[in-house]
């Protein structure tokens, strides 16, 4: 389909189509859910987000943080106390100002809802005065203000009247929130007081497009402006049109894994997991069907953060090895029917998959013929998005799973809940438990010194790699495009920063 409209899509023409003038289009693969930010983990809202609400601070191209609703801080390391001071000409869109009670209302309910790791750092938030914000560590941390900068700053209740955040969010950012469209999508307008100017674009039109072939589709005809994650396939007939499109590429912050259940009778032995991963050939995936946009991952750390250990390398592809370490845990092949047997039992499991995802399904395939090669039966079960993260988070609910996991390096204490227990509940992949993992992120949380913290992390990486409960597959390389209607003042990246600077886009010739 792509290929007989590209045809008339010329590159020399400026925007095939018929554009709706200053108006920013930006396609999305998630509905729209509630638009308070302090409670909404995963929806279509938080493309949402970063027009709407405003940040203490953001980080610039370079990594480096720059004020936004903060006009300075300091951290004082003895007492692991921030202070952080607002300006005083910030306004929420009903025209209230925006003050540290705020902040410090935003921060502790962002943490207590949504980042629990960041919340147990937290000893005290609170206003010193109007426009001065304290935050009181419980660790020396003088990288704290990377691990809150994407909080989004909401008004406190009490202070502003009664507000539905949920269906009318009020923020202090750069466009106002309008309506919702009748067909699921959603219009934000230019907030003409913002504190640092109105916006050069008058509209910003999101529409949910669950399909991201029919996004991409929409990108070259020149109907929407912005499109996410394009399939490596169409970026390699994209890319010819760098004169139509800005290209933006970037380590995605999570990796997919084959996870195991590993209080099944199949996965609880370690040497089992460990011969599961060598028996997949893993560079095969990256390299053939992911066209090399990806990179093969050994732990639970993202490969290009500070908290991945430097000499942990992937388990090799090695089918023999894998048998050898079968045959050591018990399992012997049947000469009869090839397939791996222990006291009578099968080798045999279901393997579960986010229904719609065909890259997913793939690779799912792929997996399936490599444990067959070793005498290990697959069977492949779809579920919708509800219906399968409810199998594997924070439950046992499953044989094997092929989820996605967080590896955001700057937040590396949410990756500890990802194979912990805390505050009492299972770690959120698939319970599984290690009292050598749980040991070692009470060490990492209890840390003062930076350095050891880093250390720590790096040996929980390894311990993880170790312990193997899932075959670590790829972390992908995305690639993501936007029209050059429009002129930016930085390069474009489709990430919560990047959204927050698309506030300094301009119109062609504007």
């Amino acid at each position: 389909m792509a290929l007989l409209l590209l045809p008339a899509c010329s590159p020399d023409k400026d925007h095939p189509g018929d554009p709706p003038g200053n108006v920013l289009r930006i396609d999305v693969d998630y509905d729209f859910g509630p638009f308070c930010p302090l409670n909404v983990e995963c929806s279509g809202s938080r493309y949402v987000f970063p027009f709407i609400y405003s940040f203490l601070c953001v980080p610039n191209p370079d990594g480096e943080l720059e004020p936004d609703l903060a006009a300075h801080w300091n951290y004082e390391a003895k007492t692991y106390a921030w202070r952080i001071s607002l300006r005083k000409d910030a306004r929420f869109h009903n025209g209230d100002p925006v003050t540290a009670a705020d902040a410090a209302y935003s921060i502790l309910t962002c943490a207590d809802n949504l980042l629990k790791e960041v919340a147990h750092k937290i000893k005290s938030a609170k206003a010193v005065h109007e426009y001065m914000l304290e935050i009181r560590l419980k660790q020396d941390d003088p990288f704290f203000l990377n691990s809150i900068w994407d909080v989004e700053i909401v008004p406190a209740p009490g202070r502003h009247g009664s507000m539905n955040l949920d269906n009318s969010p009020v923020g202090s950012g750069p466009f106002q929130f309008k309506t919702r469209t009748n067909d699921g999508g959603v219009i934000i307008s230019a907030n003409e007081n913002y504190y640092r100017g109105r916006p050069a674009i008058d509209k910003v039109v999101f529409s949910y497009i669950p399909d991201r072939e029919m996004s991409w589709v929409r990108l070259i005809k020149g109907e929407t402006d912005i499109v996410g994650e394009l399939a490596v396939k169409n970026y390699e007939i994209i890319e010819q049109y760098a004169d139509r499109f800005y290209f933006s590429k970037r380590p995605y912050h999570y990796y997919k894994i084959l996870l195991f259940n590993t209080r099944h009778l199949l996965f609880e032995n370690p040497l089992v997991r460990l011969a599961l991963t060598h028996a997949i050939n893993r560079e095969y995936i990256v390299q053939k069907m992911l066209k090399g946009m990806a990179e093969v991952v050994a732990g639970p750390m993202d490969n290009h953060s500070e908290w991945h250990d430097p000499d942990l390398t992937p388990l090799a592809y090695d089918p023999y090895l894998a048998l050898e370490y079968l045959k050591k845990a018990g399992w012997t092949l049947d000469p009869d029917t090839q397939c791996l047997m222990n006291e009578g039992r099968a080798f045999e499991f279901n393997l579960l998959l986010l229904e719609g995802s065909e890259i997913d399904l793939r690779i799912a395939r792929f997996i399936k013929l490599n444990l067959n090669e070793v005498g290990i039966r697959v069977h492949l079960k779809t579920l919708p998005p509800d219906v399968f993260h409810k199998r594997y988070l924070q439950n046992t609910d499953f044989d094997a799973v092929l989820p996605q996991l967080t590896a955001n390096p700057r937040r590396p204490e949410e990756i500890l809940g990802l194979w912990v227990t805390m505050d009492d509940f299972p770690s959120k992949a698939g319970g599984f438990d290690s009292p050598d993992a749980d040991r070692l992120a009470g060490q990492i949380l209890e840390a003062k010194d930076p350095e050891t913290r880093k250390s720590l992390f790096q040996a929980f990486d390894r311990l993880i790699a170790d312990l193997q409960p899932g075959s670590f597959l790829y972390q992908k390389i995305y690639i993501d495009a936007m029209s050059k209607r429009f002129t930016l003042n930085y390069p474009f990246l489709f990430e919560y920063e990047g959204f927050y600077r698309l506030k300094h886009a301009r119109l062609k010739n504007e």
